[in-house]
């Protein structure tokens, strides 16, 4: 049997960014068919959490050129020259805390896993110093919940969609904003 975590990344203390890490806490307890973690803005101590996974779905938010709210895409499971050079710097330039979720799932292969990666991307409005998320992606939680339900049922995941917006709704609202 596949192992599979839903991970969400992103830094609660800069608005947007942190939505991945809020919806991993909401779907915390309500998801059947995989592992569910909080990476929040961890760095290099996240390749121990993720090596024995073999599919990893990243919920994040990405700016996205195309002006689309929610991105779906599956990662290259081929490292190129250009992947490892930024990696390298990465760890040279940001040190093994500031390591970027890129680096991490490269890391990971170099290493020799080779976990399926998925990445689930919602689009931030406001990446600044600020708690919570912006009232414009809040207008959206109903939309991304769903779509992150049609997806992950390919995987054979199922969660309560209703039950997962309240309590993403409540874990925004504990944080100090969206009050």
């Amino acid at each position: 049997m596949r192992r599979i975590a839903i991970v969400g990344i992103g830094n609660r203390l800069m608005g947007d960014d942190g939505f991945g890490s809020y919806l991993a806490e909401a779907l915390e307890g309500n998801v059947k068919g995989c592992d569910v973690i909080d990476l929040g803005a961890s760095g290099i101590s996240s390749l121990e959490i993720l090596k024995d996974y073999d599919v990893i779905i990243l919920i994040d938010a990405i700016m996205l050129e195309d002006n689309k709210d929610i991105f779906i895409t599956k990662m290259d499971q081929e490292i190129d020259s250009e992947e490892i050079t930024s990696t390298v710097v990465d760890f040279q330039y940001s040190g093994s805390h500031g390591l970027g979720i890129q680096s991490v799932i490269t890391t990971l292969r170099i290493l020799g896993y080779t976990p399926e990666v998925y990445v689930f991307g919602c689009k931030p409005y406001v990446l600044d110093v600020k708690m919570g998320i912006s009232d414009e992606l809040m207008s959206k939680l109903d939309q991304i919940v769903t779509s992150l339900y049609n997806f992950l049922k390919k995987f054979g995941i199922e969660f309560d969609t209703q039950k997962t917006i309240e309590k993403l709704k409540l874990v925004i609202k504990d944080s100090g904003s969206n009050k």
